[in-house]
């Protein structure tokens, strides 16, 4: 596009161009706010006219002399500084259109300098954080101190501590590699961590359906354990606690096959049939339920208590479970083979799915074939779906059981004919 617009137009004239769109992107938006009753001392026309004088200026500073932007960089500051002291003496302290006056005179700049996209996206994103205003003030309210906390630890851990993890191999084998074990670590967190933000700003409001959508891509365990409970407290809501189990299953065997697809995309191919097939049934058979077994005019609602939004201790534990099992992988393929591996996707299947599922992925990469890494994390599958059947038998009543297991057995016979059709081409 950039080099058709050069065709009709001179470097300057795209410039220009560029510089009056992003002056009417935000100047709009400012426009807009003056007439909603906040009083703004500029507006689309001095947001247009901002952007102009930055193109202009730096055209001309790259054409004859650098000083010229030298000049009117601070001479901008200075015009825009008077402004803010005329509004403080009417008690209108805000910053934002000062801010965005000046944004947008370096977004001309920018655009003479010819870096069209980044000119574009700064705009876009400026445009936006404005528009939400409203929006995100109410969303900041409703952060409780905990959360915020729990944002911030989320924060240290990513983007401090993680980045100078040492990126070596030691211990058994040379498995264990402190900066993978912090990237695992890191990505499962951040899956509960987003997850227990979607359910507290959309899942109350939504019902048990929708909490357990969003539950099931971090923890479908943790729902059908909750809602097993509640199904004995609530018996007239047993068909909807059902149907949630069955959708938060649904959602974990898609996301058994987005984990392994971030690790290691062979092992993906292998098994993305396989967990397609067992995620349509499931939810199909949850529509059926939502569809027979609920009254339409039914309206109980009721939302998961997810707790903690950042538990650092079940974080470490879930490293060392990351660990032990890439440890219990390895060994089970070195003494026992094809048998230690599969007894290994059994065992963890019934603790996490994530786990085992990221060790055989990346495992495959140099000590097993894929395709025995996916029978693995397929078994792994089976023993966890199986788990949340027994959760529901020993914690839930006796209707909800009874739904879970026709929604669920069927999976487990997909990926046990999953297992066979693998295993037989992988012979052949």
């Amino acid at each position: 596009m950039h080099e058709i617009l050069n065709n009709f137009l001179s470097p300057f004239l795209l410039s220009l161009l560029v510089s009056v769109g992003v002056g009417v992107i935000i100047g709009l938006e400012r426009e807009f706010d003056t007439l909603s009753g906040n009083e703004h001392f500029a507006g689309l026309r001095t947001f247009v006219l901002s952007a102009i004088v930055g193109c202009v200026v730096t055209y001309l500073a790259t054409r004859f002399n650098s000083n010229i932007l030298l000049v009117a960089v601070p001479s901008i500051f200075f015009l825009i500084s008077v402004f803010h002291f005329s509004k403080v003496k009417k008690e209108h302290f805000g910053l934002v259109t000062e801010f965005s006056l000046v944004l947008v005179f370096f977004l001309g700049v920018l655009s003479a300098l010819h870096l069209m996209k980044e000119t574009l996206t700064v705009a876009v994103i400026a445009s936006a954080l404005l528009t939400f205003k409203t929006k995100l003030r109410s969303t900041v309210k409703q952060i409780t101190q905990e959360e915020l906390y729990a944002f911030i630890r989320f924060a240290i851990i990513s983007f401090l501590i993680l980045p100078y993890l040492p990126d070596d191999n030691f211990g058994p084998a040379e498995l264990i590699n402190p900066q993978s074990i912090g990237i695992v670590i890191v990505i499962v967190s951040s899956l509960s961590f987003i997850g227990y933000f979607i359910i507290k700003f959309f899942g109350s409001e939504k019902g048990i359906l929708f909490t357990a959508f969003f539950g099931g891509t971090f923890s479908s365990t943790a729902v059908t354990w909750i809602f097993s409970t509640k199904s004995k407290e609530s018996a007239s809501l047993s068909f909807y606690y059902a149907a949630g189990i069955i959708v938060a299953c649904s959602v974990m065997f898609v996301r058994v096959a987005v984990v392994a697809a971030l690790f290691n995309m062979q092992v993906f191919k292998w098994f993305l049939i396989p967990c397609l097939l067992m995620s349509l049934y499931a939810v199909s058979y949850a529509y059926y339920i939502i569809k027979t077994k609920i009254p339409e005019t039914d309206t109980h609602r009721e939302s998961i208590q997810l707790g903690n939004p950042l538990d650092l201790l079940n974080a470490a534990f879930f490293g060392l479970l990351y660990i032990a099992i890439t440890i219990t992988v390895y060994y089970a393929n070195f003494y026992f083979g094809n048998k230690g591996l599969f007894i290994s996707g059994i065992i963890s299947g019934f603790a996490d799915v994530d786990a085992i599922n990221i060790s055989a992925s990346k495992l495959s990469l140099a000590q097993i074939s894929s395709a025995m890494a996916a029978i693995v994390i397929l078994f792994a599958v089976i023993s966890n779906t199986l788990f949340k059947i027994g959760v529901c038998f020993i914690k839930g009543n006796h209707e909800m059981v009874r739904q879970v297991a026709y929604a669920l057995i069927p999976p487990i016979i997909i990926a046990g004919i999953s297992i066979l059709f693998i295993y037989l081409k992988q012979a052949i």
